[in-house]
């Protein structure tokens, strides 16, 4: 199952639209390479990424999940990296 639609791309999401769980979600999809497990997808000592929120961030075109030599992961779209970026520079600009 992938989660491209032929629906047009939403264009650019605001972070304060999502939650702190959401972004954390988005920072972990970032950094690792997530596995499929029963009940979502986890980094072995890392928290899981449930179904649900895969479901939300694919949704809304943050992210995708793609077969890579047979193995299927998740990666952050353009749209997904954007809105990380700008979440962690008026996070820093707040501190």
């Amino acid at each position: 199952m992938n989660f491209v639609s032929d629906a047009p791309a939403p264009g650019q999401v605001d972070p304060r639209d999502l939650t702190s769980n959401q972004l954390a979600a988005l920072r972990l999809i970032k950094a690792h390479k997530l596995n499929r497990v029963a009940k979502g997808w986890r980094v072995q000592g890392l928290p899981l990424v449930t179904f649900a929120m895969v479901h939300f961030l694919s949704a809304k075109r943050l992210i995708i999940r793609r077969d890579v030599r047979g193995t299927p992961r998740l990666e952050l779209t353009g749209v997904g990296i954007n809105t990380l970026t700008v979440a962690d520079a008026k996070k820093r600009n707040a501190a």
